[in-house]
């Protein structure tokens, strides 16, 4: 798996644990339980695998604007790089190649309804650009060397802790500034409406997907969009307190009407999200 060091990467390496699967991450940044992410690429590494998890991305939504487009000179080539290696396999010891995109960002706003997959993707900012060039790429490589790969366009999941200096995640933002009473900085009005998936639905649609080998471009959501200010009002709820806003204009890249459903995922697999929203802010304020 890529992206080892991240949060997210954390939680699926504790999911898929030993005995049951041999799971090993690998990092820009190497060291002790991290392998180094260029070892991928060197023959034979990949013979080995069952399947390759792809998250490491080095950019977030807020973090890609100042660049416009570091994407292109850090993340797609090393994409284009480690499908090569995968190509460079025998198709019978070929790992299933994983990437996670993202669900809001690629489709840009929603036309009206919940997106599906068939939709046009739109997006609006550098990181959905990214995103979505990268999708382009393995759509290509793939027909081309015959890999099987899939696509998750993902929401945005919650419920695990991030760090207080990382610029994404309106809700345990907003749950770390209920706990210690400080501001939460809002963008616009608050009415810009997001699907949010928990973390534990989010593993459950990941273990479906690699048990299955299940390939092709799939939504990961839970089917519901809220809005920002719908959030906060949880949380106050379950934390007993109100949070300070501190008002700042709504960025032109973010996403203000994001959309999905995963009914393709469901009837592949069947799987359904379990956790209410109001239940996974219940368990983010404990």
């Amino acid at each position: 798996m890529t992206g080892g060091r991240g949060r997210l990467a954390a939680l699926i390496a504790d999911h898929f644990s030993v005995p049951a699967y041999d799971t090993r991450l690998y990092s820009r940044s190497p060291g002790v339980k991290f392998h180094a992410l260029a070892h991928l690429t060197e023959p034979g590494t990949l013979a080995t695998a069952g399947t390759l998890l792809h998250l490491a991305w080095s950019t977030l939504p807020a973090t890609s604007e100042p660049g416009g487009g570091t994407e292109w000179q850090n993340d797609l080539p090393y994409l284009e790089k480690l499908l090569a290696a995968l190509a460079a396999v025998p198709v019978a010891n070929r790992p299933h190649f994983i990437f996670f995109s993202s669900g809001g960002t690629v489709y840009g706003n929603a036309p009206g309804r919940p997106n599906t997959e068939d939709d046009p993707c739109q997006p609006i900012g550098w990181y959905g650009r990214g995103k979505h060039a990268a999708e382009e790429l393995i759509g290509r490589l793939s027909a081309r060397d015959q890999l099987a790969t899939t696509i998750l366009r993902i929401s945005n999941p919650y419920g695990y802790p991030v760090p207080a200096n990382r610029a994404q995640g309106i809700i345990p933002h907003a749950v770390l500034c209920a706990r210690e009473n400080l501001p939460l900085p809002l963008w616009g009005d608050g009415c810009a409406r997001k699907d949010f998936l928990h973390y534990t639905d989010f593993l459950a649609a990941l273990e479906q997907v690699v048990t299955r080998r299940l390939t092709g471009t799939f939504n990961l959501s839970a089917g519901e969009s809220h809005s920002v200010r719908e959030i906060i009002a949880l949380i106050e709820k379950h934390a007993g307190k109100k949070i300070a806003l501190r008002h700042t204009p709504g960025p032109a890249w973010d996403v203000v009407d994001s959309r999905l459903t995963s009914r393709c995922l469901t009837d592949a697999t069947g799987w359904r999200p379990q956790i209410t929203l109001e239940e996974g802010v219940r368990r983010a304020v404990l």
